[in-house]
């Protein structure tokens, strides 16, 4: 598996800033309280800043009253959303398998591989697309 430690520290971010936000405590958060509470490295937590900005899942502001709140309710942010700004396409397993073998057997093997595992990361990413971080925050409530 390929997918980066960052995809699920940015889940925990948006959903630390959501719930915050919705309890009404701050405006915008800090980069630097996030990375502490959370504990995430502040390097780290850049770059998930950056790759959630860009998807336009959170927004930041500069100077004294700044720092960075949702950009969208709550409701309308899938962990697909987050998975998508997070890893930008990059496939979950590697099917370039470059084996020195060549014939029909092991192309229809490789080509059998190669679809299993497509069809694997399709219905992950279905089911990332069918929670909202709403969804988590309820259940945090439960």
């Amino acid at each position: 598996m390929s997918y980066s430690l960052s995809f699920s520290k940015a889940i925990l971010v948006v959903i630390f800033i959501s719930d915050k936000i919705r309890q009404k405590q701050y405006e915008f958060l800090s980069t630097q309280m996030i990375s502490e509470i959370l504990n995430i490295p502040k390097p780290t937590l850049v770059k998930i800043l950056q790759n959630l900005n860009t998807a336009k899942i959170i927004e930041t502001k500069e100077g004294k009253q700044g720092g960075i709140r949702l950009a969208k309710e709550p409701s309308k942010i899938t962990i697909l959303d987050i998975f998508s700004a997070m890893e930008k396409g990059k496939p979950l397993f590697q099917t370039s398998f470059n084996i020195l073998v060549e014939g029909k057997r092991p192309d229809n093997a490789q080509k059998s591989i190669a679809s299993l595992l497509n069809n694997a990361e399709d219905q992950l990413k279905k089911s990332l697309s069918q929670k909202t971080i709403e969804e988590i925050l309820i259940e945090m409530n439960g």
